[in-house]
């Protein structure tokens, strides 16, 4: 969020000036702005859940890693649990993805698209599904202009601001503290500038505090990680086999745990070969004392 924060203000300053001839038009520019920025937007969605995704597999690596440390680091362990570690991934993601931009990108599409009070938002707003309605149930932040996504949509900044609005939308008078209060907007410019880096700021509050929690990532989460182990509890056959393996390659950390008598043993050859000489001297000797009157 912060470097989209830091992209968006970069690419302001030019749609402003573009939109600044022969005065500055704030509804042309918040339009041009938010659709550059709501392109960004979808971008860094995608870039979120496929890092959730890359997060997930470094944790299933982490139980992998001790499952093997369990069968004596037998390369066999992860080859059997994941055929294609490429492959396990790009499932992740994909499902990551679907879970995620289910309730993350019509949040985006609410605040982020177009202008506070513009007939675009409202047909969003009315057109939004009842993803958005979920979402309210697992919104858990302390503000309560945002219970209501669809609430906050409609009236914007000022129901976080407006003391008399609050009290008459939300039956409280206290302003937020989830963004700095104003007197009074110098220019145009501020106004937007507020307006557009607020509905960023709460666009970040629900990704944080309701779209992850509606998504149930944890959950989903949790059950890859169970899955895993059900997986090394059932192939419990193929472990006795992958043992067996281990034991005749003569791996060290499985010979070590091993009595000594199961244990292989080294053939000395230097010793092996005095052995075989001494053998024959003795079969020789029987021989003459054999013949002997």
């Amino acid at each position: 969020m912060q470097h989209l924060r830091q992209t968006t203000l970069e690419k302001r300053d030019r749609i402003f000036a573009a939109n600044s001839n022969p005065v500055f038009d704030r509804a042309k520019a918040n339009i041009v702005w938010r659709e550059d920025l709501y392109n960004d937007v979808k971008q860094h969605l995608d870039a979120i859940a496929d890092q959730l995704a890359i997060e997930l597999q470094e944790q299933c690596s982490i139980l992998i890693a001790y499952m093997t440390e369990q069968l004596w680091g037998s390369s066999q362990v992860e080859s059997r649990l994941i055929d294609n570690s490429d492959y396990y991934l790009e499932k992740l993601q994909h499902s990551l993805r679907v879970l995620y931009l289910r309730f993350a990108r019509p949040v985006a599409e609410a605040l982020i698209r177009s202008p506070v009070k513009s007939d675009t938002r409202r047909s969003i707003i009315k057109n939004l599904g009842v993803d958005i309605e979920i979402l309210d149930n697992y919104y858990s932040g302390d503000e309560p202009a945002l219970r209501v996504l669809k609430r906050y949509a409609n009236y914007g900044f000022q129901l976080l601001l407006d003391s008399a609005l609050r009290q008459e939308v939300l039956g409280v008078r206290e302003i937020t503290s989830l963004i700095e209060a104003f007197d009074e907007f110098k220019n145009p410019e501020d106004e937007v500038i507020f307006e557009v880096e607020t509905d960023i700021k709460i666009f970040e509050e629900y990704l944080q505090f309701a779209v992850f929690n509606a998504a149930s990532l944890e959950s989903y989460a949790l059950q890859e990680l169970q899955g895993l182990l059900d997986k090394f509890r059932d192939l419990k056959g193929a472990w006795d086999g992958v043992a067996m393996n281990e034991w005749y390659r003569g791996n060290p950390a499985l010979l070590s745990e091993l009595p000594a008598a199961l244990q292989p043993q080294e053939l000395n050859l230097e010793v092996s070969d005095r052995l075989r000489q001494l053998g024959t001297v003795i079969a020789q000797m029987q021989t003459g004392l054999s013949g002997s009157p």
